[in-house]
């Protein structure tokens, strides 16, 4: 298969995913999305589970390590210095060689970018705007995909030096915080980021057209992607500040006439409209979240 072929067969690819099911106003993209997860939860239980189990139960200790699992072997100050140095250059490396190959294909990814705005146009008022802003997109798409690179890299540096029972939770905790983070960024992309652009493009007479430049929807998309995806981390969070004693799992449920008010706040901050309907899009799930943390945290 020649370049050409190669680069037809993506296009056509992705022209399908963003094809709106029959029937709905959502892409085909989603519906692949969900079916992943799902697929990827029965995996996992299937497959890495009973691994998971066997390893969190497992206190061998190991050459050069203590009882508590800390390695026993020191480095000087200029070794730490330079095996971090190493570090750092492996993690740019990749950065930058997967922000070039993602640059290749930087229209299928504006595309990605754009479909929230259905069709609404925008506008660049610098010469460099526009190659910023694929620039910005392909860094943002390699960033996602060497982030196994970076995260490992991370890990060997600041591992040798954690207990066995540190590293167990950690580890726990990385898939979790990923999920919810992905989880959080479908959500705001799929279903709150076409309703607010919706409204905010729409608002007010016809006497002003409102027109975007690239760079600040692309900073938007960015910022509102990353907030709903932390927001998406409030179980997690909770169910560890119950399992290292900070709170309680009752506290909670004292708590929630005040977690009302705070998600329709954060609902005022993520989306930024006067209407009530995009705040509920960011509220209602907010508590839905935070009751899910409230159960999880009894099990802590």
């Amino acid at each position: 298969m020649t370049t050409d072929q190669f680069a037809i067969a993506l296009q056509a690819a992705v022209d399908w995913l963003w094809s709106p099911v029959p029937g709905s106003e959502y892409p085909w993209a989603a519906v692949v999305a969900l079916l992943v997860v799902v697929l990827s939860g029965v995996v996992t239980y299937v497959f890495a589970v009973p691994r998971i189990r066997d390893w969190w139960n497992d206190d061998t200790v190991r050459p050069n390590e203590d009882e508590r699992g800390v390695s026993t072997v020191e480095l000087s100050l200029m070794e730490h210095l330079l095996e971090l140095r190493n570090r750092f250059v492996i993690m740019a490396a990749a950065l930058g060689v997967g922000t070039v190959i993602a640059f290749v294909f930087y229209r299928t990814w504006m595309e990605i970018a754009l479909w929230p705005l259905n069709g609404h146009e925008l506008q660049a008022i610098t010469p460099t705007e526009k190659v910023v802003a694929y620039f910005k997109v392909s860094l943002v798409v390699a960033l996602v995909f060497v982030m196994p690179i970076i995260l490992y890299q991370v890990w060997m540096y600041v591992a040798p030096g954690l207990t066995r029972r540190e590293r167990r939770y950690i580890l726990a905790f990385v898939p979790g915080a990923t999920f919810s983070f992905v989880c959080g960024v479908a959500f705001a992309y799929f279903a709150l980021m076409p309703a607010a652009l919706t409204f905010l493009l729409g608002f007010g007479d016809d006497s002003i057209k409102v027109v975007p430049t690239v760079a600040s929807y692309i900073d938007f998309v960015t910022r509102l992607l990353v907030a709903v995806g932390g927001v998406f981390q409030l179980p997690l969070i909770m169910f560890i500040l119950t399992k290292v004693g900070v709170v309680n799992a009752g506290m909670f449920g004292k708590w929630r006439r005040y977690v009302i008010v705070l998600a329709f706040i954060v609902g005022a901050i993520v989306t930024p409209t006067p209407d009530p309907f995009n705040q509920l899009l960011v509220a209602i799930p907010v508590m839905m979240l935070y009751e899910f943390g409230a159960l999880l945290a009894r099990f802590a």
